[in-house]
């Protein structure tokens, strides 16, 4: 038998057709529930390997309840489903489902999804395991500190940050007596980079009275171990006024409890906050249920003569401050550059699984630097020493495709005048970046898939299988999701890929990250214009903010050097935004008028010309308009063709 299959499905037809398709393809069926109760008890009773879960049941309950059991339980599962509307598929997908079938579908479909949802699952599972090993070392580590109790408490959030994210923790143990003895409080302020308060150096921050005389704040040591998000997390600030304030001070939308106790009975607290409202799951908290005794041997809470009261007696302990820094994430990421929440979380994200070998696929809109990530990933982990191989997946013809990942023999077609290395036998022992993986056509997919499933191919004319050692990083700008339910792309090589998600914010949801992007920006084109531009009034900077950027970090890069261009000294103090899509503005009086539509085309010769015309039709070279556009001079040559546009200049 291939393993134990439970069905959750409320329509007999539906769940007697996959009770036989499963059969017959060697599966053992272990029962078929219709409810939430149900499935639980079977579940428990059964054990199955996998669950095939339907959303929506007949008593109105829902799947997603059910999955959230499984996730606790790490047994993987399908969700099979006719339709959902977004918030729900929101919800299904925070479980982290292996897979999701859509009904009607076919025997072919079920059974290819459950082959990759089952390697899915495994690599995750293993990537936990690794995860909580790397942890498990971190701690240890904390533990052989030649330091006492309190310096190694302010090593934590950098440890716990990995398994469960925030933007503000709070540390506290008590007494039996269920009364707080030590509090320390620790706010993220950029990557591996926290400030750290003791509980009165905390409460004047955040007191909008400044008044410290509040006392420590109330630590709810009967509360069981849970999160809350969004509008839960909001009822609960009704019931402490204290914690709506702190709340309110620092923008946090969700929160999660868990509490553990020493060897001598004292409770041990921490409290994560999110600015995130969907932030917290149960995964979180059974992910700390693993490494609490870690935790707790790291502090050295098991040693008796420890006595947490002498401390409090002591007075509050100084913790060591963070050094102050703009931002420490562009050395360490491959110059990506920002502190905003949503990029932190990125980079958290990157840092965890940069050290495994498990497949990432990268989604966000064109400008918000997809490639950076990719590059981030492969010089964080172990193949650093070998290469990273880019494939364009938009620019390789239909007929070379084969040719261009897998190489061929000299003699194979016509044309083929000598043996040609393919892009992925270059990257052995290192990382392939499959960059626009969505453009692919569904023919070039099927090529794709079966070097990525098996690691193994042959050159064209050749007999002869070549085995390749690769990691797989994929990058899109397309929904996939979309293009998988619209017949685009293939359904099992989206699973193949979609092991590692990361989401990249567009600039419009970061944009407390543009200053910083901006002297970027003026410092690394200084250096290759040879013009100095050292600031940007503050009048630009708040322009720059009211913008949205639908051409997000590429497009304030561009529009920052366009502005060195135009400045008259060492501070931009003028800037001109590109006007609202739709949007154009007469020349004469400035009232608005019906909307141009332009072509992309237009557009770019526009920008073009214009970066032509401030380089006085200078081409080529040191401070030519390619250098500034970031293009060979032979690129841009041929885009000035394309465009139409090489008549107005000289080469």
């Amino acid at each position: 038998m291939k393993g134990k299959i439970l069905i959750v499905e409320d329509e007999y037809i539906v769940a007697n057709d996959l009770r036989m398709m499963l059969l017959k393809a060697g599966y053992e069926v272990c029962g078929v529930a219709d409810s939430v109760s149900e499935a639980v008890k079977m579940i428990d009773k059964t054990s199955p390997d996998w669950v095939l879960l339907d959303i929506f049941l007949v008593d109105g309950s829902k799947g997603i309840d059910v999955a959230r059991y499984l996730n606790q339980k790490n047994i993987g599962f399908i969700y099979v489903s006719a339709n959902t509307n977004q918030t729900v598929l929101e919800a299904a997908k925070a479980t982290r489902p292996a897979g999701f079938l859509v009904k009607p579908f076919r025997e072919k479909d079920l059974l290819i999804m459950l082959d990759i949802a089952k390697d899915k699952h495994h690599n995750q599972l293993r990537f936990e395991m690794q995860r909580e090993l790397i942890i498990q070392k971190q701690f240890q580590n904390i533990r052989d500190l030649p330091c006492e109790t309190c310096h190694k408490i302010a090593k934590l959030p950098g440890v716990l940050q990995t398994m469960v994210p925030f933007d503000y923790m709070r540390f506290a143990f008590c007494s039996k007596r269920n009364s707080p003895m030590e509090e320390y409080h620790f706010i993220r302020t950029g990557f591996d980079e926290y400030q750290n308060l003791t509980g009165s150096e905390f409460v004047r921050q955040v007191s909008s009275s400044g008044n410290s005389s509040r006392g420590r704040l109330k630590v709810p040591v009967s509360t069981q171990s849970g999160f809350l998000n969004d509008h839960a997390f909001r009822q609960s600030l009704m019931d402490d006024v204290w914690e709506k304030q702190v709340s309110a001070h620092y923008g946090l939308a969700a929160k999660l409890n868990f509490i553990t106790y020493a060897d001598a009975g004292d409770p041990v607290l921490l409290t994560f906050y999110s600015k995130n409202a969907h932030e917290y799951s149960g995964t979180h908290v059974s992910g700390l249920e693993k490494i609490k005794k870690a935790l707790l041997w790291s502090l050295e809470f098991k040693q008796p003569e420890k006595s947490t009261t002498a401390s409090a007696k002591a007075g509050p302990v100084q913790l060591p401050m963070a050094p102050e820094t703009t931002d420490k994430s562009a050395g360490v990421f491959n110059g990506i550059i920002g502190n905003s929440p949503a990029l932190l979380k990125m980079l958290d994200e990157i840092d965890l699984v940069a050290r495994s070998n498990i497949a990432v696929l990268i989604l966000g809109e064109s400008g918000t630097g997809k490639e950076k990530v990719a590059r981030s990933i492969h010089a964080l982990s172990s193949r650093k020493a070998n290469p990273i191989i880019t494939i364009n997946c938009a620019a390789i013809p239909q007929n070379l495709i084969e040719s261009e990942l897998f190489g061929h023999e000299k003699g194979a077609f016509t044309g083929a005048v000598e043996r040609r290395i393919g892009k992925f036998e270059m990257a052995d022992g290192g990382t392939v970046f499959l960059d626009e993986i969505g453009e692919l056509t569904m023919e070039s997919q099927v090529k794709l898939l079966r070097v990525l499933q098996e690691q193994e191919f042959e050159r064209i004319g050749s007999w002869k299988t070549i085995k390749v050692n690769v990691r797989i990083v994929a990058a899109t700008n397309r929904n996939l999701e979309k293009e998988v339910a619209e017949g685009r792309f293939r359904l099992d090589l989206y699973y193949r890929l979609n092991v590692f998600p990361i989401q990249l914010a567009p600039l419009r949801e970061r944009k407390g990250d543009i200053p910083l992007l901006c002297q970027h920006f003026l410092a690394l084109k200084s250096e290759k214009m040879g013009k100095q531009v050292t600031g940007i009034a503050d009048r630009v900077l708040k322009q720059l903010d009211s913008y949205d950027w639908p051409g997000n970090i590429r497009e304030l890069e561009h529009l920052i050097e366009r502005s060195m261009l135009l400045a008259d000294g060492t501070v931009i103090d003028r800037i001109t935004l590109p006007l609202p899509l739709g949007q154009a503005l007469s020349a004469s009086g400035g009232h608005q008028k019906r909307p141009v539509m332009r072509t992309l085309d237009d557009m770019e010769a526009d920008y073009i010309l214009d970066v032509l015309s401030q380089c006085q039709g200078k081409i080529a070279g040191r401070g030519g308009a390619a250098e500034i556009l970031g293009l060979p001079s032979s690129t841009l040559n041929s885009k000035m063709k394309k465009l139409g546009i090489t008549k107005y200049f000289n080469k």
